[in-house]
């Protein structure tokens, strides 16, 4: 089993806005590299877990890229690496559904 926490813009990838572009090319392309290692290394299930929401306060702090915010919460961007696995995408699985959906299986 592998699991990757954390798949949310701003922390996977995390990338420093004070660093010069190109130097901000080659961590994405190196991080982009780790989670490709990361999700071809399981023989049996792959988890990517994310949360669709955070306090405000904590995803400014974090760097994370947000939709909305509101009520103090912030709605969260997935990683664009999700996207970039184009049809062999998993379907997404809510967190109280993933048990049943992994005894299924």
């Amino acid at each position: 089993m592998v699991v990757v926490l954390g798949c949310i813009e701003g922390l996977i990838p995390f990338l420093d806005q004070n660093a010069p572009r190109l130097e901000q090319d080659r961590a994405l392309a190196e991080q982009r590299r780790l989670f490709y290692v990361a999700i071809t290394r399981t023989k049996g299930c792959l988890v990517l877990s994310s949360v669709t929401t955070l306090p405000t306060k904590d995803a400014y702090r974090m760097n994370v890229k947000i939709k909305s915010s509101g009520g103090g919460a912030s709605r969260t961007i997935a990683t664009r690496f999700l996207s970039e696995l184009g049809p062999e995408l998993p379907a997404s699985i809510a967190g109280p559904d993933f048990l049943s959906a992994t005894k299924q299986s």
